[in-house]
């Protein structure tokens, strides 16, 4: 009996480290890429400050809410970091900012925010998305992002699904396309850039930012 009561608390100890393993990433690459998250989360949380205070809910509680929801984050990202550190355990912290960031994003886009702070969020973005998927967290964001293009090939995708959504589609595809950029207009059909990205983020390879996770 002794020996199964082992077997188990190994099994229950090595939990992150088989979640990790699944995401072929290391402790020390987790800790990298947390380490990165935090740097960008903090320029990130004071951009989205500055950017809401010229948005349509400038003055508002809605206002409050938004900047609280930076804030948190980027505290969450300090506090992954510092958990990984000292128990190379953080299922839960990882949880915790997918949910923050399920909530920022949307008015991030919503919001019409300049391009600077849409950037960096993005980046951030970017930098979650290994750390989830090594734990296996499922990020809402993306299933979102996903189903927000229409597979018509006809129309203008600007006239399709809106201001934010088609400048979000057209920032990702000039991100990852090789041409001289002719598909990665909002007047061309949502179909069209998506396709584009999806090309762009298959030769871009193991090196693809966060988002290509959307599109395969």
């Amino acid at each position: 009996m002794r020996w199964m009561f082992l077997v188990l608390l190994v099994g229950l100890l090595s939990m992150d480290r088989v979640a990790m393993a699944q995401g072929r990433l290391s402790d020390k690459d987790i800790e990298h890429l947390m380490q990165n998250l935090k740097d960008d989360a903090q320029p990130f949380r004071q951009s989205f400050a500055n950017a809401l205070k010229k948005s349509t809910i400038r003055k508002t509680s809605r206002e409050k809410d938004a900047k609280a929801l930076a804030d948190t984050f980027a505290k969450q990202t300090q506090g992954a970091l510092e958990t990984f550190k000292h128990h190379h355990k953080a299922e839960q912290a990882v949880a915790a900012m997918v949910n923050t960031a399920a909530q920022i994003d949307p008015l991030v886009y919503s919001l019409q925010l300049d391009p600077q702070t849409t950037a960096q969020w993005e980046k951030v973005r970017a930098g979650l998305h290994p750390i989830a998927q090594a734990y296996g967290v499922t990020e809402p964001y993306l299933a979102a992002a996903a189903d927000a293009a229409p597979p018509s090939a006809t129309g203008t995708c600007l006239n399709a699904v809106g201001i934010e959504r088609s400048r979000q589609l057209v920032n990702e595809c000039l991100q990852v396309s090789p041409a001289t950029h002719p598909p990665c207009n909002a007047q061309n059909a949502c179909k069209l850039i998506v396709d584009e990205i999806k090309r762009g983020c298959a030769l871009v390879g193991q090196d693809a930012p966060g988002f290509c996770a959307e599109y395969r």
